[in-house]
């Protein structure tokens, strides 16, 4: 059995300014500081998974443990 969670609009909210809060920022600190070549890759990453979590709506179920939406009303064949 998966885990599931209903998203909610808190979280949409939530993702969404740290995504644009992340492409302000660019490849640099909070406090201004160049990121390192890790830190570039890192921040890549986590903007990747951002961007996919945006594409996620209110009241969506998704599975927790692959972030994947689930289809409530599965179509019978």
């Amino acid at each position: 059995m998966a885990r599931t969670q209903k998203i909610t609009q808190y979280q949409v909210n939530q993702w969404k300014n740290t995504l644009e809060q992340m492409l302000e920022e660019g490849n640099f600190r909070q406090d201004g500081r160049p990121l390192s070549p890790a830190g570039i890759t890192e921040r890549k990453r986590e903007i990747a998974m951002l961007r996919g979590l945006n594409a996620l709506r209110v009241g969506q179920v998704v599975d927790l443990d692959t972030v994947q939406p689930i289809d409530e009303h599965p179509e019978k064949c």
